[in-house]
């Protein structure tokens, strides 16, 4: 708990680090995704939602991630509602909360959340809308993202 304050607290400021500071969100302010898609800022550079799509399964898993999206952030929620906007079209999908007996993390304690829908198969480009959510009490706006993420 007293790492993770002090990276909430520390945020980006004055410490030497390795990233991106241009935007998938709009923020100004982007980390690249610790599983090869796209990482989304939450709020003010607090938490992030890592997004990573199959294409082949039509599969969308997201993992809340801390500022840097370094560590895993268990959060209590159950699911997660995101729009998935392609060619015109809005689809909602619902991205469950996972367990995993290997770390611990339990439905109501987890870092990880999973969905398919036949809306995502096939797709290569889209854009996608999550929001607002409330995580460890902190409540966040809206966010928005392109998968995959614009070249910078």
């Amino acid at each position: 708990m007293v790492a993770a304050l002090s990276l909430f607290v520390a945020g980006c400021g004055e410490h030497d680090h390795d990233h991106d500071h241009g935007t998938a969100a709009g923020s100004g302010h982007h980390h690249g995704s610790a599983h090869g898609g796209v990482a989304v800022e939450l709020g003010e550079h607090q938490f992030h939602l890592d997004f990573l799509h199959d294409a082949t399964n039509g599969a969308l898993t997201a993992w809340v991630m801390d500022a840097h999206v370094e560590n895993f952030i268990r959060v209590s929620l159950r699911s997660l509602d995101v729009q998935i906007v392609t060619e015109g079209r809005t689809n909602a999908i619902t991205l469950e909360a996972v367990a995993n007996p290997a770390t611990g993390e339990s439905v109501g304690d987890t870092s990880m959340f999973r969905g398919t829908s036949d809306s995502l198969k096939g797709l290569t480009k889209f854009s996608g809308h999550v929001g607002p959510l409330e995580i460890r009490g902190v409540r966040l706006p809206a966010a928005s993202f392109q998968y995959p993420a614009p070249s910078h």
